[in-house]
This record gives structure tokens, C-alpha cells and sequence, in this order.
């Protein structure tokens, strides 16, 4: 004879069933011996970063005077900035745009620098303690942003406006690099 609940109804934990899989397959019973769960855990997967040496492992075989670039990007790519959140635009004439969030910034709080084909966008911010802070909710912490610019990459401009700081770069290749056509006599 089965157990009731109330006595009307048949227990439904009876026999350490699951009355929501009639069928008994799909989902495990709270009630069930431990070794059953061992199917639904997934194992632990440990992710490994790829390196330039995983994507070509014989680089330093025929790629000969490029290794002060490739660990300018390993140094860059080891670090990963989200503040200030920005946009890198492609503007298909040999152009780029690069917008920063800097609201609360002013011009004398940034410097964009430019070196050995390395963009730094920097920004320092003094603290201003005019009266008793109750609650800091704008991020106004200092940053530095990295960015590796490719050969013939120029900063054309840089301004600041509504928060917005838009750094213009331009490809300016040489005419003595430029693809050159030859009249045929």
C-alpha cells in the first residue's frame, strides 16, 4: 500500500521518487545517494592565455628583427584597462578615431603622449575637498590608456568636448612608399 499525504493523495517523495520526472531520468531526487550527482557536475576546465608563441610557434625562425614589436604588444596586451571606457572608430580613409570618456576632466587633467609608435592617453585629476563629501558616486580616479600604433600612424588632433576626449589619427605614408604608377611609352 502506498503512503498518503493528508490521506488523500499519494506522497510524492515515496520510494525517493521525483513527481516532476515521471519517468525518473532527467532530474535527480533531492533525496537520491550522493553518486547520482556526479554525473551532472562538469569538470573544472583551467584556461590557458595564448601567447604569440602558441599562434606561431617557429616566429623567431623567419620573422627576423621583429621582436622588440612583439613584446611591446605582449607588455601592452598584459594589461587590461576598462576605465575610462572608450571607442576605437575605423573611419576607412586612412583614418581612426579614438573617443574617450573623460567626464570630469578638464584639458590641464590630460596628456596625450606619442613615442616609439606608443599612443599614451593620460589622465590626473586633483581632489577637490570643498566641504564634506556624503557620497562619491563619479568616478573621477586617474587613468592611463595604451594604444600600439601601426607604421605611418600620426595624432592629426585632439579635443575635449561634452566629456568626450577624440584623439584623430591618420595614416601619413610618404610618397617614396606610396604605390607608384609607370607611364608605358
Amino acid at each position: 500500500m502506498t503512503k498518503t499525504l493528508n490521506g488523500q493523495f499519494p506522497d510524492p517523495w515515496d520510494n525517493h521518487k521525483n513527481p516532476y520526472d515521471p519517468y525518473g531520468k532527467a532530474i535527480p531526487s533531492p533525496h537520491s545517494p550522493e553518486d547520482i550527482y556526479e554525473k551532472w557536475k562538469k569538470p573544472i576546465v583551467m584556461t590557458k592565455s595564448i601567447t604569440i608563441n602558441d599562434v606561431f610557434p617557429s616566429l623567431d625562425r623567419w620573422a627576423i628583427g621583429y621582436s622588440s614589436i612583439l613584446e611591446q604588444l605582449k607588455e601592452m596586451s598584459a594589461v587590461k584597462a576598462s576605465y575610462p571606457p572608450y571607442d576605437i572608430i575605423d573611419q576607412k580613409n586612412d583614418s581612426t578615431l579614438i573617443n574617450v570618456a573623460v567626464a570630469g576632466f578638464t584639458k590641464k587633467d590630460l596628456t596625450i603622449t606619442v613615442e616609439e609608435r606608443t599612443l599614451k592617453i593620460e589622465g590626473t585629476k586633483e581632489k577637490e575637498t570643498e566641504g564634506t563629501l556624503v557620497h562619491n558616486g563619479i568616478a573621477g580616479r586617474d587613468f592611463k590608456l595604451t594604444f600600439a600604433l601601426a607604421e605611418f600612424y600620426e595624432v592629426e588632433s585632439a579635443n575635449i568636448k561634452d566629456g568626450i576626449l577624440s584623439v584623430k589619427l591618420i595614416k601619413n605614408i610618404p610618397d617614396e612608399k606610396k604605390p607608384k604608377v609607370i607611364d608605358i611609352k
